[in-house]
């Protein structure tokens, strides 16, 4: 007899323990589902209210006389194949940005990007690794550049190039 008590015991254990497990789901649930949709809410409109965040360019600076600004518009990187003196290729990949002057230049800007990045490449191309190699060779590469970039641009006025990371791989 004592065999099938034993049994009821382990019945009503199970039962307790599911009950159990059916508050704690009752509860925890929708306290969980709260927590997402507010976490995923937040995240939409802090990035929809942020107008800094994500954006490729910067106004660093705004001079109340003469309502001009300095704006860095940053392009994304750029990755190009040089030529050696061995007859091998090597990587070369930067990110440059674009000084303007003007807000209204943005949105202009941004519809030539697949000119500027033609320019850039095509003239990248045809370069050699000893042309580009120490400070000389960046500084010729940004005027370069720049010379190239502010023909594309026309009549925006482009006033300098910043390179932000200029590395070269070798083969």
């Amino acid at each position: 007899m004592a065999e099938f008590d034993d049994f009821d015991k382990l019945d009503d254990d199970e039962e307790h323990t599911e009950v159990n497990k059916k508050k704690i789901l009752l509860f925890l649930l929708p306290a969980l589902i709260a927590i997402g949709i507010a976490v995923g809410l937040y995240h939409t409109f802090e990035s929809s209210y942020n107008d800094v965040k994500g954006l490729p360019y910067k106004i660093l600076e705004q001079n109340e006389e003469n309502k001009q600004n300095i704006i860095f518009y940053d392009l994304p990187e750029i990755t190009a194949v040089l030529r050696n003196s061995e007859g091998k290729n090597d990587l070369v990949s930067f990110k440059i940005s674009i000084e303007l002057n003007n807000k209204e230049d943005i949105q202009k800007i941004e519809v030539l990007l697949p000119r500027f990045y033609d320019t850039i490449l095509a003239h990248t191309r045809e370069l050699r690794t000893e042309e580009v190699s120490g400070t000389n060779g960046l500084y010729w590469l940004k005027e370069e550049l720049l010379y190239r970039l502010k023909l594309v641009a026309n009549p925006i006025k482009i006033t300098d190039i910043n390179f932000k990371s200029f590395d070269i791989q070798k083969k």
